[in-house]
């Protein structure tokens, strides 16, 4: 169980290393425990084991209990308790607007730059097209770019050859079977490499059923003795599939860029890489093929650049530094001259697990007491092996303290002895790493030096938040509630410390539910000296279905060390909206909360956190339809909220179009809905991308990506819109197509897709979407240039669609 002790860190990597060890010893004992909760495997019969018997059984249940677990101890396998983890673990006039400038990155918190897939100094536009990096000058295209490719190793698919997955025959009933499993096929001279096309001649052969089923069977105790000597003969993608399917482990894809760092003279690229690995069978005599630790997908890599000096020929920028690190990515910050990067790494323990399965040879015919005692002795002799080769995976160096790592836990509480449901006695099911480096740096040898911490988790991260002293991530696991007997979901809100110069584990705090809406930043925000969440538990009933509660819950930092480690709860409110509600969107303000609920009406609420003990409510209205973005506005003086969202038709209670909501808040006992704009049929991105909103501050108005959809040729639109907001009025002041139907359906396009963003520079408005960017006059929205992205580089032969 989890308790704040985990916040400590490690004083030695060798008790982080101890703690890893003991983890797997107790995710090996939960899972040999519930394979031998099956005795369905006592009746194969070891001298008649080629007649396949895992495939179209009932499964019968085992006398020993489903909540049995088999515990490993490293000093004899006979004794069935593995050490717990460590101690503590577990509108303007024109004159007002003639130079109007807005090109910041729409953040969340002030002095937090968030990283994005568009970002600008005023000086020059940078945007990220898939493997390319565009920059150009920001008032005027037309004036020359700079075009920077991420580099990749490419592969020559006419030459390229690869080993064949093969079934294992133990695995295969005979109905499955597709070709019959020759005696010969595992030796080392049939094992070759095969090409694409011979693969496909392969296949076309005809095979007839009677062959397959007079085919004498093989023995699977002869052949998985050939498995373990050949068993790199063997390999197999993730997706078992040849060469016209969805997976071909002969082809490359280029690098994709998934966000910018913009700090002065340096623009950092966080670009990822997409991974063809396969999955196969370790050779125990081969150290160099064993199978990957770690579920990286994708290979990242962090490159820094100058734009001191940006060229106009179209040559690239300079490359001043780069790193490739682990994990796949969630998101990215920058404070000042530091870089933050945060990702995840899922744990693959199938090569640790494989040979636990009971439905292996070598358990045919046993027992539950004897599967035990063969598992847990197969278990051991791998465990420590195992953990070496992740170690190196996630290439972590246990040569320091290991202060800047959370003690390893399960991410569940209760008072309960059992594991979740949802964990299954994994502790570490995925990394999360932050990492930290200098963007201003003299990288000596292009090597960029970076500063990591992490937690282990046995549940997922779900959203990260920031702030200038410390990096928050929610991740979810599991609490056991006793009035149900049943395992609830839960939050478990990690806190980094970043004002030094490696992040390192200060607080702790456990809430119930889920963040209230998934993957939003938006729900969590610190205040004063304390961090409040939007939580979302639910629960199922046969009697009441589905219900949902949402709460806001504030939660005292320890701003010293007198205070511990945990974020001690100080209040929370009552449900939100009305039953069964989801909540759509949150924003915090000062001491005040704004939040939208929605099932059949739209909520709106605000709630006062001025005093962290007693939150209050202060005001609600009930509009139709629902917002899910909120931005707080000022205009003529009064408070404002900008909501983005969804129309909803009040009879059929479907989606109908885009709505955009003027909430006047300046009476926050009274809040009422100021103006409207419904669009009928359309939609915009910016209600969930919040980076595609802008509000122009000087000018009132607001811009918003709009996409259309018909089935015919007319009626569809992509692009910007352009609204003037002002009291009691939305208006639509004009559109900017950024590709017409025709366009979309019969243009060749480079196999990249750029997400909608907009910037103003001068009261120029320059918008970019999809393949294309366009710069229109601010007042009247007439086009002053434009830029097809991808120019030049895609021919009739290697074409892509435009909604890559």
């Amino acid at each position: 169980m989890i308790n704040p002790g985990v916040a400590n860190g490690y004083d030695s990597c060798d008790d982080l290393r101890e703690d890893m060890l003991n983890a797997l010893k107790h995710y090996a004992s939960n899972f040999i425990a519930r394979q031998s909760n099956n005795n369905w495997h006592e009746r194969c019969d070891p001298n008649n084991p080629g007649r396949p018997w895992t495939w179209g059984y009932e499964y019968e249940e085992s006398a020993i209990e489903a909540e049995a677990t088999v515990s490993l101890n490293a000093e004899s396998s006979d004794s069935l308790m593995a050490k717990d983890p460590a101690p503590g673990a577990a509108g303007a006039s024109a004159d007002e607007v003639s130079n109007e400038d807005s090109f910041e990155t729409n953040n969340q918190v002030d002095g937090v730059d968030e990283g994005d897939i568009v970002k600008s100094d005023g000086t020059y536009a940078y945007a990220a097209y898939g493997d390319l990096l565009y920059v150009w000058n920001a008032t005027n295209g037309t004036n020359g770019i700079s075009i920077t490719p991420m580099p990749y190793e490419k592969v020559n698919e006419t030459e390229c050859t690869w080993k064949p997955w093969v079934h294992e025959p133990w695995l295969i009933d005979e109905p499955f079977l597709t070709k019959p499993i020759e005696e010969d096929f595992w030796t080392e001279e049939e094992a070759v490499s095969i090409t694409v096309g011979e693969v496909e001649e392969l296949e076309a052969a005809p095979v007839s059923t009677e062959e397959v089923h007079t085919k004498e069977p093989v023995s699977p105790e002869s052949v998985r003795t050939r498995n373990r000597n050949h068993r790199h003969s063997r390999k197999a993608s993730s997706i078992m599939g040849y060469p016209g399917g969805l997976w071909n482990p002969c082809r490359q894809d280029k690098p994709r860029i998934l966000s910018l760092l913009l700090e002065g003279s340096r623009i950092t690229v966080i670009a990822s890489e997409n991974k063809n690995h396969l999955y196969y069978y370790p050779s125990e005599n081969d150290e160099e093929e064993i199978e990957s630790t770690i579920d990286d997908y994708t290979k990242l890599t962090i490159r820094v650049y100058n734009v001191s000096e940006v060229p106009t020929d179209g040559s690239p920028l300079e490359l001043l530094g780069e790193k490739e690190i682990k994990g796949n990515y969630d998101s990215a910050r920058s404070i000042d001259n530091t870089g933050l990067v945060v990702t995840t790494s899922n744990v693959n323990k199938w090569s640790f697990t494989q040979d636990l399965y009971r439905h292996h040879p070598q358990y045919c015919g046993m027992n539950s007491t004897e599967y035990e005692a063969l598992a847990v002795e197969t278990a051991l002799n791998k465990t420590e092996a195992f953990l070496d080769h992740m170690l190196e995976d996630m290439k972590l160096q246990l040569d320091g303290t290991c202060d800047s790592f959370f003690q390893i836990a399960a991410m569940q509480s209760g008072d309960s002895d059992e594991d979740g449901t949802k964990t299954d006695g994994d502790m570490l099911s995925q990394f999360v790493q932050v990492l930290s480096f200098d963007m201003s740096a003299n990288f000596e040898n292009k090597e960029i030096s970076t500063n990591v911490a992490g937690a282990y988790s046995s549940g997922w991260l779900s959203s990260v938040y920031a702030s200038q002293g410390f990096v928050v991530t929610l991740n979810e696991g599991s609490h056991y509630n006793p009035n149900t007997n049943e395992w609830d979901s839960a939050t478990y809100i990690l806190g980094f410390d970043i004002t030094g110069t490696t992040p390192k584990p200060f607080c702790y705090a456990e809430v119930a539910g889920r963040p209230g809406v998934p993957r939003n930043p938006y729900v969590t925000d610190f205040y004063e000296g304390h961090l409040r969440v939007v939580t979302t538990e639910t629960s199922w009933s046969i009697d009441e279905g589905r219900r949902t509660t949402n709460k806001i819950r504030i939660l005292k930092v320890p701003s010293t060390p007198e205070e511990g480690q945990e974020m001690n709860q100080t209040a929370e409110t009552g449900h939100l909206g009305k039953p069964n509600e989801n909540v759509e969107a949150v924003r915090f303000i000062g001491p005040r909360a704004y939040v939208v609920t929605f099932e059949r009406t739209d909520p709106f609420y605000i709630y006062d956190l001025s005093d962290p003990t007693k939150p209050e409510k202060l005001g609600e209205l009930e509009i139709p339809g629902f917002s899910s973005y909120l931005h707080p506005v000022s205009i003529d003086g009064v408070d404002l909220m900008l909501g983005i969202g969804v129309h909803v038709d009040e009879e059929t209670q479907l989606r109908a179009g885009l709505k955009i909501s003027l909430f006047d808040i300046s009476d926050p006992r009274n809040p009422t809905e100021n103006a409207t704009f419904i669009d009928e049929g359309a939609y915009s991105s910016g209600g969930n991308d919040f980076k595609a909103f802008r509000f122009l501050t000087q000018s009132k108005k607001l811009i918003l990506p709009k996409s259309e959809w018909t089935w015919g040729s007319k009626g569809n639109f992509d692009g910007f819109v352009v609204y003037d907001v002002s009291l009691g009025d939305i208006t639509s002041s004009y559109e900017i197509e950024h590709a017409s139907a025709y366009t979309m359906n019969h243009g060749c396009w480079y196999n990249a897709h750029m997400p909608a963003r907009s910037f103003v520079f001068q009261s120029k408005l320059t918008t970019i979407l999809s393949h294309s960017v366009i710069s229109t006059d601010l007042a009247d929205g007439d086009e002053l240039w434009n830029m097809t992205l991808g120019e030049g580089l895609t021919d009739k032969d290697n074409c892509w669609e435009y909604f890559f």
